[in-house]
């Protein structure tokens, strides 16, 4: 109590609790660049700031996930790894598409274990092949063949060219080196400073841009 001429000065009423929400994108340093740290962000906060574009949630979802589903997968292939990574990077594209392309409300964890189940599953149900002759055509291509043929697939190939071009520098770096330059995911991190989860995530995210160019 503070004594002043009238007597007693009145008491000051006291600031009610509040709590103050702000959207994860607001935490941002003095560069602009976000401070979220999206490592302990809840599954259903980097499915909105997934939504709302910011690729850097989805390369936490991936780092979050990627090891367990990679072993799930590999688990029903019955130890093929390499091709428990090709499911769950190709489960991941589509992930991405889905999560920007709806606002439902889903459960991320089982829904991404869904996702690469039934592309498990699609796997085991296809013809063994060794090699992949279709993602070789090009090369193998017989230049004696329809010339309308050829004429396509160079159209093809610019429209690849042109699709690539578009895609930001690191995505299309990871995915040059990792597909043409057959680099492995640990020289791409360490050639683009990141891990190696960043570099899987950044040629999934590639991938994922040059399908829906396609499309």
């Amino acid at each position: 109590m503070t004594l002043g001429w009238l007597g007693a000065a009145p008491a000051r009423p006291e600031a009610p609790d509040m709590t103050l929400l702000l959207h994860p994108t607001a935490l941002a340093g003095a560069e602009g660049r976000p401070r979220f740290p999206y490592s302990n962000a809840t599954d259903e906060q980097l499915v909105d700031l997934v939504r709302s574009g910011d690729d850097r949630a989805f390369d936490a979802i991936h780092d979050r996930y990627v090891q367990r589903l990679t072993g799930y997968a590999r688990q029903m292939l019955g130890g093929a790894h390499h091709d428990a990574e090709e499911i769950v990077q190709d489960a991941f594209i589509r992930a991405l598409g889905a999560l920007r392309a709806d606002d439902r409300e889903m459960a991320l964890k089982p829904w991404l274990y869904t996702i690469v189940r039934n592309r498990t599953l699609d796997a085991l149900r296809r013809p063994v092949r060794t090699t992949d002759l279709e993602l070789h055509a090009p090369v193998l291509h017989d230049a004696a063949a329809d010339p309308h043929e050829r004429v396509v697939r160079a159209e093809e190939l610019r429209a690849l060219v042109s699709d690539l071009k578009r895609l930001p520098e690191r995505q299309r770096t990871a995915l040059v080196m990792h597909e043409l330059g057959g680099v492995s995911h640990e020289g791409i991190a360490r050639r683009l400073h990141v891990s190696t989860g960043g570099s899987k995530a950044l040629v999934c995210r590639a991938r994922a841009g040059l399908a829906k160019a396609a499309a």
